[in-house]
């Protein structure tokens, strides 16, 4: 069995926080350096980081062990920027994969358990809590190519069928969108699964 392929998606501006999302401190480390190292602690992955014009060199030196890609224009939204990590890997395989997980920067909230638990699935299917969706999403088959024909600016939720997958998770809605949230962030960067 092949690696598995992750998009980490930390393409967009960051208006609302005011500063780059993927590069906030956390105990000394930057967003984007844990998350890639939590994804690294389930082994075999393939990891493409989408990003913009303004930290695609930071992002290469923080996260050496990643490709990072170009998202030209990530004011489109998030199917452009998975479509940029679509196509890097397109390029490099000569194929979309089968399956791909798609974890944005600023929806910290998941452990590898539940990653791992993701991974199983046939379907396209993301972490559901107190009914709600959350992250990182599963994209699987058919909709990985409805993805990566798609107009860059369709919403995501419009062009995958997705499965909910139940998880007893207090920190899924974790989302880093203004500064309040911060002090969240760094709230659950003491919990084990961080």
């Amino acid at each position: 069995m092949g690696a598995v392929d992750v998009i980490v998606l930390a393409a967009g501006r960051s208006s609302r926080l005011g500063q780059p999302k993927a590069l906030v401190d956390v105990n000394g480390r930057t967003l984007i350096e844990h998350l890639v190292k939590r994804l690294h602690q389930r082994g075999n992955v393939e990891m493409t980081i989408v990003t913009n014009n303004d930290l695609l060199a930071e992002v290469m030196l923080l996260c050496p062990s990643a490709h990072v890609v170009l998202n030209q224009d990530p004011e489109k939204g998030r199917t452009g920027s998975v479509q940029c990590g679509l196509a890097s890997i397109l390029e490099r395989n000569g194929r979309l994969p089968k399956k791909v997980l798609v974890a944005p920067v600023d929806r910290p909230g998941w452990s590898i358990e539940m990653v791992n638990e993701l991974l199983q699935s046939d379907t396209s299917c993301c972490p559901t809590w107190n009914n709600r969706g959350g992250h990182p999403l599963l994209i699987v088959g058919d909709d990985i190519n409805a993805v990566f024909l798609s107009v860059a600016d369709a919403p995501l939720s419009s062009l995958i069928h997705r499965q909910s997958l139940p998880v007893d998770f207090e920190w899924l809605h974790l989302n880093i969108d203004t500064k309040e949230d911060l002090a969240d962030l760094l709230t659950a960067s003491n919990e084990d699964w961080f």
